[in-house]
């Protein structure tokens, strides 16, 4: 039997080989996909990625989430972020996604003033002590730089460990047209570290497009600018290679979103519209007793269940937030009044009415996220 004795294996018109061998033995590879089997489609913690999902709507203008999962986060300097269609057919971005995501940034001069989109990445275990890598799609309205960095936060209760910043910080030349960016970085172990006791810790990946000279360590002294940032396929896997950007199903990466945000609207519907497709409740059947009368509390199931606890925020028919409305012998009315919530879950929730009213219809929507 004869032996092959090589480090690496390559095409000619390969940048990279496709095969390295270590000294012990092991092997690493650069894949093209891993669409068989249990990982298919669950290599990319990122959820959202291909920013697909925009449950809250299509545009914004405050420091807030925007796309579902996705937070558009600035302070001092401002930001507009939005969902941008790409052009059926175009090859400059494969696999033909059908939105990226748009920041147009003001930028205000101050040490402590920034902008940047980022992901919080549930539970700080994730990669913990791990190298993965980073990749996504982006350009510029002229030629810009761009910042990334990972944070590891431990939490907030009890006595939780320091945030970890910086992790991998490095700065990126754009153009205008498409490029793909990529980052291999090791996740530092957090052995040792403490966390917090409200269950909120994570793992946040940050691209920067502004910021003060407060920030140079995390994001390789990127500096102060105005301009438009555009992104698209964004993903984070485990290892030292960038493969392909894997799509999981509709369903699926809708209803990853959801346990952290869910609404009674459809889907491209923007809450505090006036519409009445998708209004839940039900009707309110009054029993009397010694003490007065009490109707029985409507309940609403998620289609998901919640990462934690949600926010529950109401809208009547009309579209005014904090009221209810009721439907009673072919007429419509709306109570001036918020629903009482008996009781709210990581399941669903029981509301009241406060009013003796014969029926409680209204829109929901129940936020989850990590807070920031």
């Amino acid at each position: 039997m004869s032996n092959l004795r090589v480090q690496q294996l390559q095409h000619p018109s390969a940048s990279t080989p496709a095969l390295t061998l270590a000294n012990d033995g092991t092997a690493a590879a650069q894949l093209s996909a891993i669409n068989g089997g249990p990982l298919a489609g669950f290599r990319n913690a990122i959820i959202n990625g291909n920013f697909d999902v925009w449950q809250r709507g299509t545009s914004f203008n405050t420091s807030a989430f925007a796309a579902d999962r996705w937070l558009n986060n600035y302070v001092g300097s401002s930001a507009v972020m939005s969902r941008q269609p790409f052009t059926l057919g175009q090859s400059n971005v494969p696999g033909e996604p059908r939105f990226f995501n748009r920041t147009v940034v003001t930028s205000v001069a101050g040490a402590s003033n920034y902008s940047l989109l980022l992901q919080y990445i549930e539970g700080v275990r994730t990669f913990a002590g791990q190298t993965v890598t980073i990749s996504f799609w982006a350009k510029a309205d002229a030629s810009r730089s761009i910042a990334v960095e990972l944070m590891q936060w431990f939490g907030t209760g009890g006595s939780p460990s320091a945030v970890v910043s910086g992790i991998g910080a490095t700065k990126f030349s754009l153009t205008t047209a498409w490029q793909q960016i990529s980052l291999t970085v090791t996740v530092p172990s957090i052995s040792g570290k403490l966390l917090g006791t409200a269950g909120n810790d994570y793992l946040s990946l940050n691209i920067w497009f502004d910021g003060g000279s407060s920030f140079n360590a995390r994001n390789g002294t990127l500096g102060q600018q105005s301009g438009t940032f555009d992104i698209a396929r964004v993903q984070m896997e485990p290892g030292a290679f960038r493969t392909p950007f894997e799509l999981r199903p509709s369903g699926t990466e809708l209803a990853l979103c959801q346990r952290y945000y869910e609404k009674s609207y459809d889907l491209d519907t923007i809450p505090g519209t006036a519409t009445d497709t998708g209004l839940v409740g039900g009707q309110c059947i009054y029993f009397f007793s010694t003490t007065g009368y009490a109707p029985p509390a409507p309940a609403v199931s998620y289609r998901v269940t919640k990462r934690g606890t949600p926010q529950l925020n109401f809208w009547n028919r009309s579209g005014t937030a904090n009221q209810y409305s009721q439907y009673y012998n072919g007429v419509w009315a709306n109570q001036a009044t918020a629903p009482f919530v008996l009781s709210n879950s990581t399941n669903g929730f029981l509301v009241y009415p406060n009013a003796y009213v014969a029926s409680m219809l209204f829109h929901f929507a129940a936020d989850a996220e990590i807070a920031f």
